[in-house]
């Protein structure tokens, strides 16, 4: 090991020189640790707003499941059905209601599901004999 020297030519040293991945630097010209910055987040109003809605005093209760298999399926990667997919197990989904018990017939397809997860919980609500009448509702 040689050393002694600073290997960045001219200028001010200062202190021992000592062995770094870049070579032999006084205190000087030493390498820096990068300043540590801590990220800031910023909530928008809305989300803040929606946030605080959402709190309940007490203790939450779950009241209905909505089961979601995604199937087993491949997509297609070349040719004029490109992006499209092919399944071999089509994509499922049923919808439990924890508080009256009621089930939903299991529904097959993935345009059939989409069609069923916008209304279901919803069209349920309405017409579920153990829904309250007023009050928060899990989301």
């Amino acid at each position: 090991m040689t050393g002694g020297l600073c290997d960045v030519p001219g200028g001010s040293h200062d202190g021992q020189p000592r062995p770094y991945p870049c070579g032999w630097r006084c205190t000087t010209h030493a390498p820096q640790a990068r300043p540590t910055t801590t990220p800031t987040t910023t909530i928008s109003p809305a989300v803040a707003a929606a946030a605080q809605r959402q709190t309940h005093s007490g203790p939450r209760q779950v009241t209905s499941a909505l089961f979601v298999d995604c199937g087993d399926g491949r997509e297609t990667k070349h040719g004029d059905r490109a992006g499209q997919i092919r399944y071999t197990g089509q994509p499922r989904a049923r919808y439990e209601c924890l508080a009256c018990g009621w089930q939903s017939e299991t529904i097959t397809g993935p345009t059939a599901i989409r069609r069923f997860l916008d209304h279901i919980r919803a069209a349920h609500k309405a017409a579920c004999p153990a829904a309250p009448s007023e009050g928060a509702q899990a989301a």
